[in-house]
């Protein structure tokens, strides 16, 4: 975890995108992964009826707020952010399921 005290002070603009560029190229690599787990998931579950399964997304956000607080994050922009991520990986599931089904 990075305190506060030890995150960077940026001097202009240039170097705050290449902070931001640096940081996505970490992220990448960790939504591949999520993304993987999720082909996994639809792959076990292969009914794309339940692709959402609302308890577990309740766990998950409760998570990414314990997650925000414990990194000084905002948790309700926290909670938004995977929220939408999990929609967006819900859908992608359905999609995976209902092509194998029409395999």
């Amino acid at each position: 975890m990075v305190s506060e005290a030890s995150r960077p002070t940026y001097s202009s603009m240039d170097e705050v995108r290449a902070a931001i560029d640096a940081l996505d190229e970490r992220l990448m690599p960790l939504i591949a992964e999520r993304t993987h787990c999720i082909a996994e998931a639809a792959r076990l579950k292969g009914d794309p009826s339940i692709a959402l399964v609302p308890w577990r997304v309740e766990q998950v956000a409760a998570h990414a707020r314990e997650l925000a607080e414990r990194h000084g994050v905002d948790p309700d922009l926290a909670e938004r952010l995977w929220r939408a991520m999990m929609s967006e990986f819900i859908a992608h599931e359905r999609e995976l399921m209902e092509r194998a089904t029409r395999s």
